[in-house]
């Protein structure tokens, strides 16, 4: 079930490269983040709270077996409710710009580009998926920024692909130290 939520919205963006016309693309994306909606609410509710452990895990493990990486999602406690939110979040920012007139189609596709790699922040399990999540944030930002931004949108965006890339090469460094000091890429 996880993986249909983080990667229902990248679907839609795929589907909304083939349509012409903006009220279509609008009404898909809209479509896209309720039924992304809907399915982070049932997450929410079966959710066992009572427990601290792991839930709803999906693994992979022979993923890249050279590197001992692993497809791995899974949610817990903190990640549930940041899970609801994105998709809550998702839904409101297509309501929100559903009159953008400039450049429709790569609008709404880059905003659901930006949903998928931020549920997949949330429920990766693995520290390689989870830096491969962080990293696909990057390229959406920097064109919704850019193009539909406000104020000095170009000077704003590249600020934010250079500070987003000098942290994410401490994280990267980070991460291998981890792998080397303990032998897995694994969260858990």
């Amino acid at each position: 079930m996880l993986s249909l939520i983080v990667f229902l919205p990248l679907a839609g963006a795929m589907v909304i490269l083939l349509l012409k016309e903006a009220r279509q693309i609008r009404l898909l994306a809209a479509a896209v983040t309720v039924v992304e909606l809907v399915l982070t609410i049932v997450v929410f509710v079966i959710y066992d709270k009572g427990t601290g452990d792991m839930q709803l895990e999906e693994l992979y493990s022979g993923w890249i077996p050279a590197l001992n990486i692993q497809y791995h999602l899974g949610v817990d406690g903190l990640s549930v409710p940041l899970l609801l939110l994105t998709g809550l979040l998702g839904m409101c920012a297509v309501f929100a710009s559903w009159h953008v007139q400039l450049r429709v189609k790569e609008y709404f596709m880059w905003l659901l580009v930006l949903q998928t790699a931020v549920t997949g922040v949330f429920v990766s399990l693995d520290f390689v998926l989870f830096f491969i999540f962080w990293e696909l944030e990057l390229l959406p930002m920097y064109f919704l920024i850019s193009i539909w931004g406000s104020g000095r949108r170009e000077y704003s965006a590249m600020k934010f692909i250079i500070f987003t890339i000098l942290g994410s090469a401490f994280m990267l460094v980070g991460i291998l130290a981890l792998y080397f000091s303990v032998g897995t890429f694994s969260m858990v």
